[in-house]
């Protein structure tokens, strides 16, 4: 077998299940997004299995540039084509009335996608003042968004934003529903972005890094308000960060992903004492902790991610593993549980 036919079928083997059919409502099956550039082909995501359970909460981390928000952008069918395409794979939405569509072979220009945005699964964005129309007001951006997924009158979709705003508790929201964005401050916009999110109530809501930029006690205003709505909507959370402390907090289950794959996955709490993969380690030791002693100092991860266009022989992260053995450099480990609920994909547990 080849190293690349090899790599591909230890990808297909990380089937992971979020507590069986029945508590699943999102799955990604060796999905692919690659980007087809001048200079050479970019694997963002390079053969993703991961499930999401309904109203629980997932955790992806990772590095920059490791794949997080490519890949449910490509949930979202929001990859730019061209350059960007996804070439292999599934996405399963498994719907309330037992039916499951495959968002991958859906027209991206469809209605019944449109249908699905929004309506079931929703996105906040990273940055509000990108994603929010600085020349409408804020109630009109949400009653747009009611308007286009349910059977309701202009001035009730104007009543159900003004109803939103109200519970993600912004201030005089009848007053709010006429302001731009730009008379908002930051903790406001990311709310009326959750606002706008779930003004349909969705399934299941993607946050790419909701409380990036944001001070310290916004951001735990932003997640109180997360875990509160997803308790009142029934909703499941993919929740995107780099933020460890946020996904410790919030988080059921936990995917960390390097180099457009999942290299582990385990629920929060067996992430956080029980590390399976030298990357996640790598990752815990570089958090600085409050009353951390003098000689257990933060460790930074050595060396630098490799290009995506890269054809790697062996594990991806080898070259900065500290635990690095000669297997490493040739075949790439396979991704499987080794405690229940429990996966990695690194040779040092085989």
């Amino acid at each position: 077998m080849s190293m690349t036919m090899s790599r591909q079928a230890s990808s297909r083997a990380a089937k992971i299940d979020d507590g069986g059919a029945d508590d699943t409502i999102l799955e990604l099956r060796d999905l692919r997004t690659y980007f087809f550039l001048e200079r050479g082909v970019v694997k963002a995501v390079d053969g993703v299995n991961v499930a999401v359970g309904r109203r629980k909460t997932l955790g992806v981390v990772g590095e920059s540039g490791c794949g997080k928000s490519v890949t449910f952008r490509s949930v979202m069918r929001l990859i730019q084509s061209p350059p960007g395409k996804i070439v292999d794979g599934e996405i399963l939405l498994h719907r309330k009335d037992g039916d499951t569509v495959d968002i991958v072979k859906l027209d991206p220009r469809s209605r019944q996608l449109r249908d699905i945005r929004g309506a079931e699964i929703a996105m906040i964005f990273q940055e509000p003042m990108t994603s929010l129309n600085p020349l409408h007001p804020v109630g009109r951006q949400i009653s747009e968004s009611v308007l286009l997924h349910q059977s309701m009158s202009r001035r009730a979709a104007l009543e159900r934003a003004e109803e939103m705003l109200n519970r993600v508790h912004i201030a005089d929201p009848d007053r709010r529903i006429g302001e731009y964005p730009h008379q908002l401050s930051g903790g406001m916009r990311q709310r009326v972005m959750i606002a706008l999110a779930l003004s349909c109530n969705p399934s299941i809501l993607i946050a790419d890094e909701p409380t990036t930029a944001l001070d310290v006690t916004v951001q735990a205003q932003i997640l109180d308000l997360m875990r509160e709505l997803q308790s009142e909507f029934d909703s499941a959370i993919v929740l995107i960060t780099h933020n460890l402390g946020v996904v410790s907090q919030m988080a059921d289950h936990v995917a960390v992903m390097y180099m457009g794959r999942v290299v582990e996955y385990a629920p929060v709490y067996e992430i956080f004492h029980n590390p399976k993969h030298p990357y996640t380690i790598g990752l815990l030791n570089s958090v600085p902790v409050l009353g951390r002693k003098e000689d257990n100092r933060l460790v930074p991860i050595t060396g630098m991610v490799p290009s995506p266009m890269d054809e790697i022989r062996g594990c991806a992260f080898a070259e900065r593993c500290p635990d690095a053995m000669e297997i490493c450099w040739e075949q790439s480990p396979e991704f499987k549980e080794h405690e229940p609920g429990h996966s990695a994909a690194c040779w040092l547990h085989d």
